[in-house]
């Protein structure tokens, strides 16, 4: 920590420029936040998919996306914020000038966020970090929240789920033929390329758990999604319900907690999936298991990962893949029988 701070901050701003998965796990340090700090405002800065988790919690008031327009950095400066957090790794040089950059121009009072590996010196406030992560993330959220005053007692992980949503998603499950009686398994094969498991692999899975009882299963997916779910379903049988593009964030986390098990690359779906408690078979190839392991949230989460020389990695291309094709379609098949069964 550089220096001390006046903890009567009015205006508060948490840049978490990740995914779904990060603002999902900052929920612990920004409600933290919202105790130790009840009367001051705070807004999130974040992606598109990081805004449809932020844009619904309730210690928030304002949630705004970062696009390539300067207009709404210029807006966030004329806010004249008390602090500003960068609640986000720095993975390299240059993703720490431009997160400088970026808060040159919105030119808070103060700044916080994490040091990786040195790449945060120009903050005011820090904790240390190393790249590749040795805890749960939230956690870190959680000690910068307290390097600022804010202890989160509290470390729950929170995803609210409206009725509205709930609704919707038991209206088109029964359009298609699930009734509350069935048991139903969430598939998710999509997600960043090098994540992905394979349709085949998924389609063998649901091809042997047929075989073991009577299951209705339904493939989620985003909108840029669909002709790959359409794979998986033109794979495994005309009874396999395709959702692909049908629901929004909320609509599909009300499916995956309705649900008896989910399936699912490590996508920031595995960190709803535990945090409400479905059981869950999480697939992990490239990704920081340290960091975004489901089982620090879920007594309920099966990680299937084989560990590689390479991983973890944020490349967006592989010619191997060795880290996602090391798991077999019986590894997920165990585990999705461990589940279902007790």
């Amino acid at each position: 920590m550089k220096k001390s701070f006046n903890t009567k901050f009015n205006k508060i701003l948490v840049i978490n420029l990740g995914g779904i998965g990060d603002v999902i796990l900052s929920t612990p340090a920004l409600r933290a936040l919202r105790e130790k700090y009840p009367d001051a405002s705070i807004s999130v800065l974040t992606s598109p998919y990081g805004y449809e988790v932020a844009k619904y919690l309730p210690y928030i008031d304002e949630a705004f996306i970062l696009c390539k327009n300067l207009k709404i950095l210029l807006d966030l400066r004329m806010k004249k914020f008390d602090l500003a957090i960068n609640m986000r790794t720095i993975a390299s040089k240059m993703g720490a000038l431009k997160m400088r950059l970026l808060l040159g121009v919105i030119n808070p009072r103060l700044t916080a966020g994490r040091d990786t590996d040195g790449r945060g010196k120009f903050l005011d406030i820090t904790i240390p970090e190393t790249l590749i992560g040795k805890r749960c993330e939230a956690e870190y959220d959680i000690d910068l929240a307290a390097a600022l005053g804010a202890d989160a007692i509290d470390r729950k992980i929170d995803f609210p789920i409206d009725k509205d949503a709930a609704t919707k998603v038991a209206g088109i499950l029964k359009d298609r033929g699930i009734s509350g009686d069935d048991i139903m398994i969430g598939i998710h094969p999509g997600g960043k390329l090098l994540h992905r498991w394979g349709v085949e692999n998924f389609s063998a899975v649901i091809k042997a758990l047929r075989k073991e009882g009577t299951y209705k299963f339904v493939i989620t997916g985003a909108a840029a999604e669909v002709e790959l779910a359409d794979k998986l379903k033109a794979a495994s049988g005309p009874d396999v319900i395709n959702l692909a593009g049908a629901m929004n964030l909320r609509e599909t986390a009300a499916l995956i907690k309705g649900a008896r098990l989910f399936i699912s690359n490590d996508t920031g779906l595995i960190h709803i999936a535990a945090a409400l408690k479905t059981p869950l078979v999480a697939i992990f190839g490239p990704g920081d298991l340290a960091r975004f392991d489901p089982r620090h949230l879920s007594p309920k989460a099966e990680v299937m990962y084989k560990k590689s020389d390479c991983a973890p990695c944020n490349f967006v291309k592989c010619s191997s893949m060795k880290c996602v094709k090391a798991i077999s379609p019986g590894d997920v098949m165990q585990a999705s029988l461990k589940l279902l069964l007790h």
